[in-house]
């Protein structure tokens, strides 16, 4: 009695594993069959790119049509190919140098004038990476944001340096330095429009 009761479990323990392996080996040919039905539609959507690009070609309405589903931004230029990628980081590096200069005092020797023109020549990189970065990034009117950034920048340079007390305070840097913040802004535009896409 007991062993016919074992068997029976046993048979319907069976049953159950062979269920189970009969609904995994379908649930594997439907997957199968799905991955083949989907590379057959890239490959048939493949094929028909070209003849779908060339029938785009046509009409200048439709290239302008496409422009626009793209994103295309003002100049034409996609925000994944525009001038100034590492705009932002050279920058950043620029502030770096700047203050790293200002805190420095002089030693004895140095050619001042040169110490002067390096130091608005920091400035002048400024407004051009500042520039390019905010125009990367769709900022409204990035000259204005660059020059009252500069400003900024200048002023609490030179406020640092008189209340430090150990460097002198620079006219004739200060008197370069604001006009190659406005330069190099305008020289930062002028690359940025004119780089092909």
């Amino acid at each position: 009695m007991m062993n016919r009761q074992i068997r029976r479990a046993q048979a319907k323990q069976d049953k159950k594993a062979e269920r189970e392996k009969e609904e995994r080996r379908e649930a594997r040919k439907r997957k199968v069959a799905q991955m083949r039905a989907k590379r057959a539609e890239r490959r048939t959507a493949a094929r028909s790119k070209p003849a779908a690009v060339a029938d785009e070609g046509k009409g200048a309405a439709a290239g302008a049509t496409k422009d626009a589903a793209k994103g295309s931004t003002k100049g034409g230029k996609k925000p994944g190919r525009r001038p100034g990628r590492f705009s932002g980081a050279l920058m950043m590096a620029t502030i770096f140098f700047i203050v790293l200069q200002s805190s420095v005092p002089p030693m004895e020797g140095d050619n001042e004038l040169l110490r002067s023109v390096t130091g608005a020549g920091f400035f002048l990189l400024f407004g051009y990476f500042s520039v390019m970065w905010l125009m990367r990034r769709d900022t409204p009117r990035p000259l204005m944001m660059t020059w009252i950034t500069g400003a900024l920048l200048l002023v609490g340079v030179e406020v640092a340096k008189a209340l430090q007390g150990v460097v002198p305070f620079d006219p004739l840097m200060v008197a370069l330095a604001a006009p190659g913040i406005v330069g190099g802004s305008y020289l930062g535009r002028l690359v940025f429009e004119n780089t092909p896409a």
